[in-house]
């Protein structure tokens, strides 16, 4: 077993699958933009201080409500993933989602001009492979849900490449969505669900057996649920963990420590590690990286597994995933030899 350092961990290469790009956003360019379309918000060090999930939601809703333009969306979605490439992100697959804003008056379209030149001007400046899911929001019905579905259908399937459903669970029937989830995949849009946050396991039943869901975001109450649980790694359904997130967001555990990350792991189920709202939480992928090594005491090998294991839940074409593949491995290597260990 070898020990990595911090900034081995840090400096590791990266796919991230579960991150929002509102959430993603910086508190000083949420301020900035704020000013600019005349609303008041507080000092940036104070704007994103939250203890629960209604809290988180709230400051939400303030970030939503600052985003008007489609230059407002084009800014945060290339500094998400500049702060992303920075934390040595090279593929990423962002939500974005337009339900909260379109009730504030901004046109989806509007929403995606914006996203989609901040990602072409990432893939340009920084080199990082990225792209885009459609996020829509469960409160706002089943309506809403299929106008996203076919909105996300109509556009360049290697920028926007999936739907997914996020916001609160409680008290959400999810089998309302099925229409808009079989609309999704009729137009060849991957398909996810955030499940079994807040939520129960069968939540996650669900998404996967009546939605056609083909990975699940969070999937914290999976292990309730024997019979799931082995449905999942028979099918290697994969999850996007976010420990840090069900720690500070979610408040579903008091410590990283405390979640269920390796029991998942050790039950064979395909599990990604993930910062959710990075920018929020002032706590980045490498920093989940850090927390999840120490936590579970993992190995340097653990981790450039779990480098993997992003990969292969990708929703990238088979031959970009190979190439990553191989380009990690390289990295490996690299860093290996540049902080005095052994080769793998």
């Amino acid at each position: 077993m070898t020990v990595a350092t911090e900034e081995h961990l840090r400096r590791l290469p990266k796919v991230e699958l579960h991150v929002h790009v509102e959430g993603a956003s910086r508190a000083t360019t949420i301020k900035d933009l704020a000013q600019r379309h005349g609303l008041r918000v507080g000092d940036p060090a104070d704007l994103y201080e939250f203890t629960d999930l209604n809290q988180f939601l709230s400051i939400y809703d303030v970030i939503c409500a600052s985003l008007r333009t489609a230059d407002d969306f084009r800014r945060i979605t290339y500094e998400a993933l500049e702060d992303a490439a920075a934390c040595g992100v090279r593929y990423s697959e962002m939500f974005f989602s337009p339900g909260f804003v379109i009730r504030l008056g901004v046109p989806v379209q509007t929403v995606w001009d914006g996203v989609r030149a901040g990602l072409l001007d990432a893939r340009a400046d920084l080199g990082i492979g990225a792209r885009m899911i459609l996020d829509f929001d469960k409160p706002s019905g089943p309506a809403h849900a299929m106008e996203m579905a076919a909105f996300a259908g109509a556009q360049d399937r290697d920028l926007l490449v999936g739907m997914g459903a996020d916001s609160v669970e409680r008290g959400i029937d999810h089998r309302a969505f099925a229409a808009a989830y079989v609309e999704a995949a009729r137009h060849g849009l991957r398909r996810t669900c955030h499940a079994g946050e807040d939520g129960p396991a069968e939540h996650i039943a669900i998404a996967v057996r009546e939605l056609g869901c083909e990975r699940i975001d969070h999937g914290f109450r999976l292990l309730d649920d024997p019979e799931l649980t082995a449905e999942l790694v028979d099918r290697q359904i994969p999850l996007t963990a976010c420990p840090t997130s069900n720690v500070m967001i979610a408040n579903v555990i008091p410590t990283v420590a405390a979640h269920p990350f390796a029991q998942q792991r050790r039950a064979g189920l395909l599990v990604t590690l993930n910062s959710d709202d990075p920018g929020m939480m002032r706590f980045s992928i490498a920093d989940e990286y850090v927390a999840v090594a120490d936590a579970f005491a993992y190995s340097l090998e653990e981790m450039e597994a779990l480098s993997l294991a992003g990969i292969d839940a990708a929703f990238a074409p088979d031959h970009e995933k190979a190439a990553l593949r191989a380009s990690f491995r390289t990295e490996f290597d690299e860093l290996r030899r540049e902080f005095g260990l052994p080769s793998r």
